[in-house]
């Protein structure tokens, strides 16, 4: 049952903060629910964790309330308590969902102001919630994967135990179960997608190569969206031209070193120096991309 509402104490003042347990296909999920008041009204934004470990992000639940979100945060199944067993970008789609419903009528936020904020894994399941969903006005998703087949190759020399864990939430490896690692890639949900994306990518990310965030960018151009690619080191300065060579690039990549007006469009932008690691400058930006749309 969902607890009663309590002041959590920040640097720029409380947010309202709430944890609740919702119902999805017969299975009690947690959640945290964060807004800067009662106010109704306010955009909503689903924040989806990362990884098949990784707890709720109450840090950016608060810190996206404090910027006038209501901001709706699942555990997600088989995770922070939460009952069943993660699905690898399935029923967790149904499990953000629920919990965006849900919060739309309690909050009484603005039907017409929602966005999506994904974070590796959880970016794919931003993108075919908010596929799915009316109202959708911005979709956010740093260093998240689009091939999880090509994903698990890369990790068996390393991490064994983790390729292990995966193939026997996917039913094996994806030799022999095809349909079920296809079924989880967000590909078709991209070509269905009406709001504007932003794609944060890592041009030396160890475990999703750029030419997956490249497959966003291709699949949202043949779908008629207009997509500006930004080459930019960690620092958020213009990459260098002649570095471009020696990383990975997008097919007939013509990218900005800066940034352009993010309303209305699509932007890829890639850190081309990063790894698989969030900054202080790409949460920055996230914030920008969602301020610009909602």
């Amino acid at each position: 049952m969902p607890s009663a509402l309590r002041p959590l104490p920040s640097a720029s003042g409380p947010v309202l903060t709430e944890r609740l347990t919702y119902r999805v296909d017969h299975l009690q999920v947690r959640a945290l629910i964060c807004r800067p008041d009662l106010r109704p009204g306010r955009p909503l934004l689903n924040l989806v964790h990362g990884g098949l470990d990784s707890p709720v992000d109450e840090a950016a639940c608060r810190r996206f309330a404090r910027l006038g979100y209501v901001v709706a945060a699942s555990a997600l199944r088989g995770q922070g308590g939460s009952q069943g067993r993660p699905e690898i970008c399935g029923g967790e789609v149904d499990d953000v969902r629920a919990l965006s419903s849900l919060v739309r009528q309690r909050s009484k936020t603005d039907p017409r102001r929602i966005g999506y904020l994904g974070v590796s894994l959880g970016g794919c399941v931003a993108i075919k919630a908010a596929a799915l969903g009316s109202g959708v006005r911005a979709v956010v998703t740093l260093l998240s994967p689009t091939d999880f087949a090509e994903q698990l190759d890369l990790l068996r020399p390393v991490r064994p135990d983790a390729v292990a864990r995966w193939e026997a939430l996917l039913g094996g490896p994806a030799s022999a179960r095809p349909a079920a690692y296809e079924a989880r890639r967000p590909l078709k949900a991209l070509a269905r997608l009406r709001a504007p994306l932003l794609t944060v990518a890592a041009g030396r990310d160890q475990l999703i190569p750029l030419k997956q965030s490249c497959a966003v960018r291709d699949v949202r151009r043949l779908s008629g969206h207009h997509v500006t690619e930004v080459r930019q080191n960690q620092a958020g300065r213009p990459a260098p031209r002649d570095s471009r060579r020696r990383l990975q690039r997008c097919r007939d990549e013509a990218p900005l070193g800066r940034l352009p007006a993010l309303q209305r469009q699509d932007v890829l932008l890639i850190y081309e120096d990063l790894g698989h690691t969030s900054t202080p400058l790409m949460w920055r930006t996230a914030e920008a991309f969602l301020k610009a749309n909602l």
